[in-house]
């Protein structure tokens, strides 16, 4: 082999080197990214990516008039799955849950665990009578799932739809209000409505919007 041939093979090695090396470390940056945004135990994403999507839903309702839904979710009485099945149940249960929504909805709808067993969906282009089905949907099939033998599981539901103008904080304390009407009417419901002091829809049992 002549020396330029062999120069060539040589830096065609490097090359290649580089490339899987630069592949390797995108690969490792997506994977950063993902950890950064999920929730570690559900694979939901997480609260701080939350903040981030519903400010982006604002700016394009605001630019666009692209209309959006907040669905929150509440496990109803977690606390005694947990006191009374252990925390491993506890769990099991929380990672069901999301496995269970995320087959109901579009794959352009955002799950989020905000808490405990405090969950949000974000439903983008969705109407506020479409987002009551969807919750009215999701709260059905968490009715009818038997994720422990000889238990079952239900939630609170609140709906809101984005409002011309509302901040983040804002258009989660509709959803909020919705949802602790939800509770109080006897749990295991949804409850739309949102602006502070309107009235409240509650949905109860398998009817729809």
């Amino acid at each position: 082999m002549s020396l330029s041939l062999a120069l060539l093979a040589v830096l065609a090695g490097v090359v290649t080197a580089a490339a899987v090396t630069i592949r390797q470390l995108v690969d490792r940056l997506r994977t950063l990214e993902r950890q950064a945004i999920t929730d570690a135990l559900t694979g939901a994403f997480n609260r701080r990516y939350f903040n981030d999507c519903l400010q982006t839903a604002i700016e394009r309702h605001t630019r666009f008039g692209e209309s959006a839904c907040l669905v929150l979710l509440d496990i109803d009485r977690f606390k005694e799955i947990n006191d009374s099945l252990g925390h491993l149940a506890g769990d099991a249960v929380l990672k069901g849950l999301v496995i269970l929504v995320r087959r109901g909805v579009r794959t352009l709808d955002l799950l989020f665990r905000t808490g405990g067993e405090e969950f949000a969906l974000l439903l983008p282009s969705t109407s506020f009578h479409g987002a009551l089905e969807v919750a009215e949907q999701i709260r059905a099939l968490v009715t009818a799932w038997r994720p422990i033998e000889g238990h079952t599981v239900s939630i609170s539901v609140g709906v809101s739809e984005l409002r011309r103008g509302q901040s983040p904080l804002e258009w989660i304390g509709d959803a909020d209000r919705a949802l602790y009407r939800a509770k109080r009417a006897g749990r295991n419901r949804v409850a739309g409505g949102a602006p502070k002091d309107a009235p409240i829809k509650v949905m109860e049992g398998a009817r729809r919007a």
